[in-house]
């Protein structure tokens, strides 16, 4: 949208008001009593639910990389089954360990913060089981991985646990120095046998003082589920508190010590590895049903589901200048459903790049690059309806549908979560079609 057809817009619209900012341009002009502005609700939308190949789990720019990491096997009552597990690699905190022939091994625990802020369904109280396997194939940190993506493990997992979901903090006895101290933060913990910190102990020195060395002598873990559940976990592998903890003395009867293998940000790779089952789930039918797809739409995280949107008559609109585009989504109640599995937090609108591939709209665009509120300016968090009725998505797209009339982008629309590889969460809408909850694109226009 050109910002001087916007001003010219807007003089006419109110002699005192001026804004530089695209993605506020007729701000407002949705309210019955505005006046000379052209409005409308009719265009037609066709809608439909898509399953993705796959989304990049790791990137080799940090901060492109996940901050947090879902896990588990979980039953949704509308959309099936899906499973993530974890491949990652540790790095030991120094590269001159004081380990010596004398060395003797108290324990070695893997301990995993949880990310509660991002567990989904029925997980808090729960008992979730990990196997955790050691990988028998070197990652590399200057590579991309993708959800679909596994790698070698050895046959016989080196640890495993079954344990209540405990999203109150836990306590466990850590070393500073040689100093004991009290440690509590809500994590999961896996004991592992001797044999893993008799391994550690016994690597030469050099290999310690090496990256390269280190990520090939150890090459990391697979953390998979062990249980079916209802819901998913989140851990913070970033967490200071996240690894391997050994702890040992330097000989027999001597100070307790520990030593920490880390998921460090820089050497490391972690990435997610996610699958999904449909059939049998009530969403099965509308996957194959362009019919029914146009009626109720789905949309998932991690390399779930997502919606496609077509809207093939906005050349109607041309040669007219968009004040405000904003599209109305309704959530839908289903039969089947469950209270604990709530609508995404935050969806977004991306559209075809150039390439091919899906970027998001220009309005989202310029409110990252400004540091803006996403939410405030652009929507798209679920709103309930004080009188009863269904919930419901408003999302701006003003920039991006003056952008399609003006032949500058496609006539698609991909409706997705936020960080859709770091969240669960999905959302059953009514679709283009929906005879009482269609979705709506309003918009206030004027001629230039």
């Amino acid at each position: 949208m050109r910002l001087t057809s916007i001003v010219l817009a807007l003089a006419v619209l109110l002699t005192v008001f001026s804004c530089s900012d695209p993605t506020l341009v007729g701000a407002g002009l949705l309210d019955d009593d505005r006046v000379d502005v052209g409005f409308s609700d009719t265009l037609s939308i066709s809608s439909s639910s898509f399953i993705n190949d796959s989304i990049r789990t790791y990137s080799p720019f940090t901060s492109s990389q996940l901050d947090y990491y879902l896990f588990g096997n979980f039953t949704d009552p509308v959309f099936g089954r899906s499973s993530s597990s974890i491949y990652a690699q540790v790095y030991p905190q120094s590269i001159s360990p004081d380990f010596g022939d004398s060395t003797v091994v108290d324990s070695i625990v893997l301990v995993l913060p949880y990310d509660i802020d991002h567990f989904y369904g029925k997980a808090g109280g729960k008992e979730f089981g990990i196997e955790v396997y050691q990988l028998a194939e070197v990652l590399t940190n200057d590579e991309e991985y993708y959800s679909n993506q596994e790698v070698m493990a050895e046959p016989m997992p080196i640890g495993s646990a079954q344990a209540n979901i405990k999203i109150d903090s836990l306590e466990f006895i850590d070393y500073e120095g040689t100093d004991t101290v009290m440690v509590k933060f809500p994590h999961y913990r896996i004991h592992f046998g001797e044999a893993l910190a008799d391994y550690f102990i016994g690597l030469d020195s050099t290999v310690y003082e090496s990256d390269s060395l280190f990520l090939d002598a150890f090459k990391g873990l697979l953390l998979s589920p062990s249980t079916e559940n209802e819901g998913m976990l989140s851990f913070d592998l970033l967490s200071p508190d996240a690894g391997i903890y050994l702890y040992y003395r330097q000989s027999p009867g001597g100070e307790p010590r520990r030593f920490l293998y880390d998921f460090d940000l820089q050497a490391t790779v972690r990435f997610t590895h996610y699958s999904h089952d449909y059939e049998g789930a009530p969403v099965a039918p509308f996957l194959d049903s362009p019919q029914l797809g146009d009626s109720l739409i789905f949309v998932q995280g991690m390399s779930g589901l997502e919606a496609k949107l077509e809207i093939p008559d906005v050349a109607d609109f041309q040669g007219l200048v968009i004040n405000k585009a904003e599209l109305e989504v309704y959530v839908a109640s289903l039969e089947e459903d469950d209270n604990d599995f709530g609508p995404i937090p935050q969806l977004i609108l991306t559209t075809p790049g150039s390439d091919g591939l899906p970027v998001v709209i220009e309005d989202i665009g310029i409110i990252l690059s400004q540091n803006r509120s996403l939410k405030d300016l652009f929507g798209g968090t679920p709103i309930l309806d004080p009188n009863g009725g269904p919930t419901v998505y408003k999302m701006n797209l003003t920039a991006h549908l003056q952008d399609v009339i003006d032949g500058n982008r496609e006539k698609v629309l991909y409706i997705s979560p936020l960080q859709k590889a770091e969240t669960a969460s999905r959302s059953v809408l009514y679709g283009g079609k929906h005879p009482q909850y269609g979705m709506k694109l309003k918009i206030a226009y004027t001629k230039p």
